[in-house]
């Protein structure tokens, strides 16, 4: 069956690659980093806690201070290693964006991650060949917590918002991406598990392996 959208937008992190269990656990590595040996309720909040908020909170508790951007640019030192060397991808996700193409979808990349880092881990695995462009957060000023971000990116592939489906597996994603006006796919991703409900109710579809989709 041909997709009913003629473009396409992709989060990385949880959508293409299963790669949110590293971002969760990077506060273990970056704690270790700091010296400081995480108790057993701060071990057990970080599977569903984002690294970037948590490792902040656990610097606080201990009397120190990091700026925000130095702690997010660390925690992303240690992602882009695992892009590099053993991040994996979703199943079946190769299969589908060849769907993808062959039906003519225009697809991109729009990550938290640096592209750069992103670009990196996606091209070892095969799948940067796929997308017309890899972007971030940082790119063009904008977030994904913002409807503009989505707006921009149907943009660029030539497309109306309505017209750009989105596939994504953070609740504050979707959520900016229905606003623009997108269809949404989300990914049901385990990390995600405290926002699933709320992500089943606002997505157009949900699905935990693309499989579901071919």
């Amino acid at each position: 069956m041909r997709p009913k959208f003629r473009a396409a937008l992709f989060d990385m992190d949880g959508t293409l690659l299963c790669t949110m269990r590293y971002w969760r656990f990077s506060t273990l590595e970056f704690l270790l980093a700091h010296d400081i040996i995480p108790t057993g309720e701060e071990l057990s909040r970080m599977y569903l806690t984002s690294s970037k908020r948590l490792c902040a909170e656990i610097l606080e508790a201990h009397g120190r201070h990091m700026e925000q951007a130095k702690i997010v640019q660390e925690l992303e030192g240690y992602m882009h290693r695992h892009y590099l060397f053993d991040a994996h991808a979703k199943p079946f996700v190769g299969e589908y964006l060849k769907k993808l193409q062959a039906c003519g979808v225009s697809m991109c990349v729009g990550t938290g991650t640096p592209r750069e880092y992103a670009r990196d881990g996606l091209q070892r695995l095969g799948l940067a060949q796929y997308f017309s462009f890899i972007t971030d957060c940082y790119e063009y000023g904008l977030t994904k917590a913002e409807s503009a971000y989505f707006e921009l990116m149907a943009q660029k592939l030539g497309v109306e918002a309505g017209e750009m489906c989105v596939f994504e597996d953070a609740l504050y994603s979707i959520r900016s991406a229905k606003a623009a006006g997108c269809p949404v796919i989300a990914l049901l991703d385990p990390t995600q598990i405290n926002d699933r409900a709320e992500i089943i109710r606002i997505s157009d579809c949900c699905i935990e392996s693309y499989e579901e989709l071919l």
